[in-house]
């Protein structure tokens, strides 16, 4: 049996046996030496194949007679649930840009938002966003995926929320669970690109939204207002609601 884990933005193959010897490493203090590694009823030279595997693909080192944990098989082993026999879901962690700016001609409040071009959500408008790569801060993250999406920086990012959103489908089963961090961002300058292959860019009003005939598939928890100022204190917001489109 092999189990697909996405680490770091790449994919490793782990066989159910490797991840019981990556478990029985974790547990000693200094490693374990080849004869310590036991797994009821595979033969000794299957043990060395998949310690080979490890090693191999990073886990695992050979540190004089003993085997231990790399710190990226120290990171896996964390993931991995007491029994050992599954990789814990845990949320997503993500930024999302609340930008906002003035239009100097009809002095309304625009906000930036996205619709996206790709599944899932296909279709849907909201505040543009990211994952969080590994060893980025928030901050790092939010001014990548801003650039990176609209070609636009931004002179201010204030952190004013984060919002826990577990999704749910027709069937009550979550389909989603994601922490996001949310950056209330303005002072933007760059060349703005309006569209690309993953979705379209665009600054959306509160008159746009609350007058909306259709040509707008608003996410469901989307609001617009039209402030100015960043949520003082920061807010934190927690929600468990059934999602349409995923």
């Amino acid at each position: 049996m092999i189990e697909n884990v996405v680490m770091k933005n790449i994919i490793y193959n782990i066989h159910f046996y490797q991840k019981e010897i990556l478990k029985k490493i974790s547990y000693a203090s200094n490693g374990l030496r080849f004869n310590q590694i036991t797994i009821t009823d595979l033969e000794s030279e299957h043990i060395n194949y998949h310690l080979k595997q490890l090693i191999q693909n990073g886990y695992v080192k050979k540190a004089g007679t003993n085997y231990t944990l790399t710190d990226k098989g120290k990171d896996f082993v964390n993931l991995i649930d007491d029994d050992g026999k599954a990789i814990e879901k845990q949320p997503k962690t993500s930024i999302l840009i609340h930008g906002i700016r003035v239009n100097p001609k009809t002095k309304e409040v625009e906000q930036l938002m996205s619709r996206r071009l790709k599944h899932p959500y296909f279709g849907k408008i909201g505040r543009l966003g990211g994952k969080i790569k590994f060893g980025e801060t928030i901050l790092e993250a939010a001014q990548r995926e801003l650039f990176e999406e609209t070609g636009l920086k931004a002179k201010n990012f204030t952190l004013e929320r984060i919002y826990h959103k577990i999704g749910i489908n027709d069937a009550n089963e979550t389909v989603q669970d994601v922490i996001f961090y949310i950056f209330f961002v303005t002072d933007f300058y760059g060349d703005f690109i309006a569209k690309n292959e993953f979705q379209e860019n665009l600054w959306v009003t509160k008159k746009m939204f609350d007058n909306n005939n259709g040509e707008f598939d608003f996410y469901s928890d989307v609001t617009v207002e039209d402030r100015t100022e960043p949520f003082s204190p920061m807010q934190t917001k927690e929600v468990r609601l059934r999602v349409q489109g995923f």
